[in-house]
């Protein structure tokens, strides 16, 4: 059968082993014929796929699968072929008369056994956590060889009834109690060695595992960033607060000393070749880490890997409100430009609100799970290619970003209200030394704790502010929720909100705000309804659900974890009365 899909919407929805509604049936995914290779940069996609497995390796996840991957396990990452598209096989085969309610099974017969032409797909599938789905076994009247299932008000696979229709007979109550073939069981869950049955388009049914990975439009600008020192100069240009680009086109001495003798030259001879080039002007000035210098050294690489991230995010494209002022803007919207703007991201606890119109961002759906969407419910499925391989599915994107950077001397105070033990610091570039020296980020896989680290409170109120944002900012760009993505880099007090075009996107929304509403949206972030219509039970069970801070899958990688309304409102709220400064130079006491 032919049917016409985007990209992302195969990506999320046309998987390998998942089903879905085609053409008034229901299909299952075989395979994707052809699928194109995607030219990405192996050593950021190999990095983000070992976190992720590690993840996942409490959760019933072979561990050998991620010494595989520091081993050099080819890993492919793919696409879809629009000229070859998806093999798709009618699932499950398994027939219900709308008229008399007889079941048929195996390929679709053109009238029921008592002649009726009306007969329809059964919705209910079986699975279980390994990854296994099935077609449900139906029972059949030993004497009269025919099913009925009996017409229900309920869509509780337990409820449905089955009987004869010819001597009525009841022959079950569900689809029964059969294990699964492979005999294990994943979890905690009540009869975990059982297959379940739901309907198909249930998210128990198939859960795609997904991340974002900022991802340079090419591996030569790839290079150019991290080669010769970049990491450690897009570090430095990050604890400098963004300000300008990061001078990746120049080395430093140290780093011609380290690539020289990568060589094989010794020091000495690599030392001089270094002080020559610097005395001729040829390498970018040295800069030292500050307070970060002291750090454990997983926090520093950590710190360069996201700052790295967003050198990448602004390399292709970033405009500045700034940069909105030109000869012909008017005298009306340069007051709003110069005043308003500025007002409004004080307010909201913001330095800088940045367009970025190419956001280099690549989806991947690296596996499933079945029963859950988390590692602490279900097993994940990972997805194979060719001989021993890891195959990843993905679109890549050039999409619209807003880069959100939290004021950090507003977070230093903040973290310091809280109670948590940060470096004495006072300037913005200290602060951020400080902050990225303590913060111990937790993944995404890590449960919160009853008493948060610093690394959790700033998760949660970097997360929880972007969330904040997501539901804003779709009603103010014209889009559902669905339609926006975000991307954390909690270290540097930034994240970014992107055009997810899976869903119903306006090319352009983003930019129409950050041009024209920015002021406006800021003042609706801070002012609008903060409560939640389930309070109080939402504020005693944490502070955030479905009704005020959750978003769907996969909008949100995070599980909808490390997130709480009151890191952001109320009186020791990130959006209260800003924390005022003990001195000119935004240091606190």
């Amino acid at each position: 059968m032919k049917d016409q899909r985007s990209g992302s919407q195969v990506l999320y929805g046309l998987l390998p082993e998942q089903t879905a509604d085609l053409r008034g049936g229901i299909w299952k995914s075989a395979e994707w014929k052809g699928a194109i290779t995607i030219d990405v940069e192996d050593s950021l996609v190999r990095q983000r796929l070992i976190d992720e497995m590690s993840g996942w390796v409490a959760g019933g996840l072979d561990p050998g699968v991620v010494k595989s991957l520091w081993a050099g396990t080819e890993i492919e990452v793919v696409r879809v072929n629009h000229k070859q598209g998806v093999r798709v096989e009618r699932f499950p085969e398994v027939w219900v008369c709308q008229a008399c309610r007889r079941v048929e099974t195996g390929k679709k017969p053109k009238v029921c056994k008592a002649g009726h032409d009306s007969l329809r797909q059964l919705h209910f599938v079986g699975f279980h956590e390994c990854g296994r789905l099935e077609a449900p076994i139906i029972p059949r009247c030993p004497t009269h060889s025919e099913t009925r299932m009996r017409h229900q008000s309920s869509i509780e696979a337990a409820k449905i009834t089955f009987d004869c229709p010819i001597c009525e007979k009841v022959l079950r109550r569900g689809f029964g109690h059969r294990a699964c073939p492979c005999g294990k069981s994943y979890s905690d869950r009540k009869n975990g060695k059982n297959i379940t049955y739901n309907v198909h388009r249930a998210a128990s049914v198939y859960s795609p595992q997904t991340f974002v990975l900022i991802n340079p439009p090419s591996r030569e600008r790839m290079q150019r960033i991290t080669a010769g020192g970049g990491k450690r100069r897009s570090l430095i240009w990050a604890l400098n607060g963004f300000e300008g680009s990061p001078d990746i086109n120049r080395a430093t001495e140290s780093s011609i000393v380290d690539a020289l003798m990568a060589q094989g030259i010794p020091r000495t001879v690599a030392e001089k070749m270094a002080e020559v080039a610097n005395e001729e002007g040829h390498l970018a000035s040295e800069d030292t880490l500050g307070l970060l210098a002291g750090a454990p050294g997983e926090l520093i690489v950590a710190a360069e890997r996201e700052a790295v991230d967003i050198a990448l995010a602004t390399s292709e494209s970033r405009a500045l409100v700034s940069d909105l002022i030109t000869p012909k803007t008017t005298s009306t919207h340069r007051k709003v430009l110069e005043h308003d703007y500025p007002v409004s991201m004080n307010r909201a606890g913001l330095t800088g609100v940045d367009l970025i119109d190419r956001f280099p961002v690549l989806k991947a759906v690296y596996g499933f799970t079945r029963g859950g969407m988390d590692p602490g419910s279900a097993r994940l499925s990972r997805f194979h290619g060719a001989g021993s391989s890891y195959r990843v599915y993905a679109d890549l994107q050039q999409a619209e970003a807003l880069m959100f950077q939290l004021d950090a001397a507003r977070v230093y105070g903040w973290l310091l209200a809280r109670g948590h033990d940060i470096p004495s610091a006072r300037g913005s570039r200290a602060i951020r030394e400080a902050i990225a020296a303590s913060a111990k980020v937790p993944s995404r896989f890590t449960q919160p704790e009853e008493t948060p680290s610093l690394g959790e409170d700033l998760l949660a109120l970097v997360h929880s502010y972007s969330h904040r944002v997501i539901r804003q900012l779709s009603v103010f760009a014209g889009v559902d929720r669905e339609g926006l993505g975000e991307y954390l880099v909690p270290r540097h007090l930034t994240f970014f909100i992107f055009a997810a075009t899976r869903g119903d996107f306006v090319l352009g929304g983003l930019q129409a705000v950050f041009e024209n509403d920015l002021h406006h949206f800021l003042n609706t972030l801070i002012h609008a309804e903060s409560r939640c219509p389930l309070d109080p039970a939402c504020e005693r069970s944490g502070g955030a659900c479905h009704a005020c801070m959750h978003l769907g899958e996969p909008t949100c990688d995070h599980f909808n974890r490390f997130l709480d309304r009151k890191v952001l409102f109320g009186s020791s709220g990130y959006l209260a009365a800003p924390v005022k400064p003990a001195g000119d130079d935004g240091g606190y006491v």
